[in-house]
């Protein structure tokens, strides 16, 4: 009994293995889960009776979120005070990426089904199957954002990703930590099927029953070519690399180590087969986990961002107070940007400047940057009129909002 897959077959040999990692509201990665996908994958390409996969999530919140990051440091890095050997570490980092390849290597064709959120590690997994199937949801996500703190795709996603979109469009997506939705995904290649919300198990299932020697992937046959081309002495690969190094280093200002580090695990991984591309990446991720800087922006970006959202350090006897109204002192692109967006939450905004011509200029700026969206059938008129007749442009504060004085509201 798995603690974090349910894993049953069915008449057909068709065995499911629905995610649904306990305790956590969204599907995560860690110790408990790698050690059963491990077993799970044992028994598909070890039991004869299972002719195929599908792998789905039993959350209704989504597929996987990826790497559990509270829990990262603690699964991969020695206690505090230990020495860290980095052959140890190389082997934890590793662990995963062997078991995503022993599984697109099991010799049976497995299919993902993925409904909702599926981003970081949880796209690695959908990346190692043969097949994915993407419910048609306007909320889903889909992508390899590790990059936004201070992290890489480490569970083959830097390897599988340009093997089937081209390396330059990887390259694009993943140094921005870039989402898309399904439609996009499908367009990219990245998905292979795009069917109503709620349908992709049973499409999944129908795919794996039709194609039961499917289970061989692109970069695993004979005549295999990375889109656009993965050599060095291809024009394309070369000319990507020449552009995304500069653009990186000026982007990052040499003070960010995962988008190198990506950059190096792409260009040299690529070159080389599938086997030996995953150890390369895993070298890398290695080395930037095992730097000190990719846990403080983990630890600022991701777990004390969410803390803070959740309100954990809000006084208990301080009751919620929601904004309403608010000024904002400086009409320029930023305090326009900033008034447009409290206008669409609904708050009443003074839009303040040095002079009136000033003010009303940054209400202008806001009324273009809304027009954009309308004249792209994202925003009606009328949802446009209700927004901007929140924004007042003024030069006066006192004469605008009520000032307030101790306790009481003047």
């Amino acid at each position: 009994m798995s603690d974090t897959i349910r894993f049953s077959t069915d008449a057909d040999g068709i065995a499911t293995l629905l995610i649904d990692v306990p305790g956590q509201s969204m599907n995560v990665i860690g110790a408990q889960f790698i050690a059963d996908l491990n077993a799970a994958v044992d028994r598909i390409s070890g039991e004869d009776a299972i002719k195929g996969a599908v792998i789905a999530s039993g959350k209704d919140s989504g597929f996987m979120a990826g790497m559990d990051l509270k829990a990262m440091e603690a699964m991969l890095l020695p206690p505090a005070g230990e020495a860290l050997d980095m052959k140890t570490l190389f082997n934890r980092v590793f662990e995963l990426n062997s078991i995503l390849r022993r599984l697109e290597t099991c010799g049976k064709p497995v299919a993902c089904a993925i409904e909702g959120v599926c981003v970081g590690g949880g796209f690695d997994l959908a990346l190692a199957c043969h097949r994915r199937i993407v419910g048609d949801n306007p909320r889903t996500q889909i992508g390899l954002p590790e990059i936004l703190v201070g992290l890489f795709p480490g569970g083959g996603g830097s390897q599988r990703f340009p093997r089937i979109t081209g390396v330059q469009t990887a390259l694009m997506y993943m140094l921005q930590g870039k989402l898309f939705a399904p439609a996009e995904g499908a367009a990219l290649k990245l998905i292979d099927e795009v069917v109503p919300a709620g349908t992709a198990l049973d499409a999944a299932r129908a795919w794996v029953k039709a194609n039961p020697t499917a289970g061989i992937q692109p970069w695993d046959q004979k005549g295999y070519k990375v889109p656009g081309g993965g050599s060095a002495m291809n024009p394309g690969f070369a000319q990507t690399f020449m552009g995304a190094v500069p653009m990186t280093v000026k982007q990052t200002q040499r003070n960010l180590h995962a988008p190198v580090a990506m950059l190096s695990a792409v260009y040299e991984g690529v070159q080389l087969p599938m086997d030996r591309a995953i150890r390369i990446e895993s070298k890398y991720f290695t080395k930037v986990i095992a730097d000190p800087q990719s846990r403080n922006m983990v630890r600022t970006l991701f777990v004390n961002k969410q803390a803070a959202e959740r309100g954990v350090r809000r006084p208990a006897d301080v009751a919620p107070s929601p904004t309403t109204r608010l000024a904002m002192l400086g009409a320029g692109m930023m305090g326009a940007g900033v008034a447009t967006v409290a206008a669409q939450a609904g708050i009443d905004v003074v839009l303040l400047d040095r002079d009136i011509a000033a003010a009303e200029k940054g209400k202008a700026h806001a009324e273009g940057e809304l027009q954009k969206r309308v004249s792209r059938g994202k925003m009606t008129p009328e949802r446009m009129a209700e927004i901007l007749a929140r924004i007042t442009p003024a030069t006066d504060f006192a004469a605008r909002v009520p000032r307030i004085t101790g306790s009481a509201v003047e």
